[in-house]
């Protein structure tokens, strides 16, 4: 079964958390939580028997890293090449030639890697745009790209670890062990 949103009639939703004891009640009675990543409305799905997994924002790999690598933008009127400047497995920050409108749907081309093709967003939309800067959150991505996206992600932080800690700015006392 595929979940629209009610109020746009689009696709592009995801399993939001629980706010408040009415949303743990309607839990009870399988009523979950969706929100639309398209027009931000908040609804609820009868689904008999399941239970949402954990939500992805959770984790570090949704926080913007900082890259420097070229992508391709594809939409209505026609493509554009930018600089993609941040980078996490929920979005990016585009810097390009010329501004874009937020609400935008667009599709993208990173080129994240050398020897490989680009990685290829399906479906994103422009949340925020600032002169040329726009903030896009992907919508959809093929499973084989979310891989390749979330190697590359992985790599960033990674990276990201090992430069702090060659600079000393990297302090392991912080990390708590549970």
């Amino acid at each position: 079964m595929e979940i629209v949103c009610p109020k746009c009639r689009k696709p592009f939703v995801q399993a939001v958390r629980q706010q408040g004891i009415l949303d743990r009640l309607r839990h009870w009675a399988y009523l979950h939580p969706y929100g639309c990543k398209i027009c931000r409305h908040r609804f609820y799905v009868m689904q008999w028997g399941l239970r949402p997994s954990k939500l992805p924002m959770d984790s570090d790999q949704y926080r913007m890293r900082p890259v420097s690598i070229h992508g391709k933008i594809l939409y209505e009127q026609g493509h554009r090449e930018g600089d993609i400047t941040e980078l996490s497995m929920g979005g990016c920050m585009i810097e390009l030639p010329a501004a874009l409108l937020e609400g935008t749907m667009l599709g993208i081309r990173l080129d994240a890697f050398d020897d490989e093709p680009p990685i290829i967003v399906e479906a994103a939309i422009v949340r925020s745009a600032l002169g040329t800067r726009v903030e896009v959150e992907f919508l959809r991505l093929a499973n084989d790209e979310e891989g390749r996206l979330n190697r590359f992600v992985t790599s960033l932080w990674l990276e990201g670890t090992q430069i702090a800690r060659s600079s000393g700015r990297w302090k392991p006392e912080s990390i708590r062990s549970t």
